[in-house]
């Protein structure tokens, strides 16, 4: 049985600033989570860092299960579907 607040999300980079994440999802809404020091950050499946994340860059975040501003996990790639934001381009 899942969680709901620890189900991973999909996003898309905004940016990156020190432990920092923010990302907008599919309803254009912009997200900040705290890359908790010990998170496992992947990038087309290779060890990354938070910092390597770049604007764009599709990624799915798996939040803290008792705190969901916190990203346990931030995975990014090609394997990561584009999240149409509804934004006009």
């Amino acid at each position: 049985m899942t969680n709901a607040s620890t189900k991973p999300h999909d996003g898309t980079v905004v940016g990156v600033a020190g432990d920092k994440l923010t990302t907008t999802c599919s309803e254009g809404k912009q997200h900040c989570h705290t890359v908790a020091k010990d998170a496992k950050v992947t990038c087309d499946g290779k060890a990354s860092k938070a910092a390597d994340l770049k604007a764009g860059t599709p990624v799915r975040v798996t939040p803290h299960k008792d705190d969901k501003s916190v990203a346990t996990a931030v995975d990014s790639g090609k394997h990561i579907p584009a999240v149409a934001t509804g934004a006009k381009a």
